[in-house]
């Protein structure tokens, strides 16, 4: 089974190729690319990303591996990350990741990730990749009881 980025991918992955010259340079955005596209990163898209990069694929599996918001595997639940950092912390995040592992372990795969970059916003945490900031267990069940 191969792997190909769809048109609409293709056509950002050439204004990519255009903003950054150094085909190295490409490597996290094709890798965003394609699990946008897939819901995760299989090894025939690092194929293809180390072809598009110029880089060798173990180059590729070692950044892919390395991020925990890559996912190299294909979730069959739908994905909550809770950020674990200072700012979180201090605010709830704990409180949060008990809230969600109680409640909804058996529809969520519940993740505890490393800071997503939104500390003013804190404690906060992402449903399928969308940001939910300043989030309390009752906003939190008010989000999950609606998808």
């Amino acid at each position: 089974m191969s792997f190909s980025f769809n048109e609409t991918n293709n056509l950002k992955i050439e204004l990519l190729s255009k903003r950054y010259p150094q085909k190295k340079a490409l490597i996290l955005p094709l890798l965003w690319l394609a699990q946008k596209q897939e819901g995760f990163i299989s090894e025939e898209a690092m194929v293809k990303i180390s072809e598009l990069s110029h880089m060798p694929y173990m180059h590729i599996y070692s950044v892919a591996s390395f991020y925990s918001m890559f996912r190299l595997v294909k979730n069959e639940k739908k994905v909550v990350e809770v950020c674990r950092t200072l700012s979180c912390e201090l605010n709830g995040s704990q409180v949060i990741k008990k809230h969600l592992l109680e409640n909804y372990s058996d529809k969520y795969e519940i993740l505890e990730v490393e800071c997503m970059g939104a500390c003013g916003g804190a404690p906060m945490c992402t449903l399928e990749g969308k940001y939910i900031e300043n989030v309390t267990p009752k906003m939190l069940d008010e989000v999950l009881n609606a998808n």
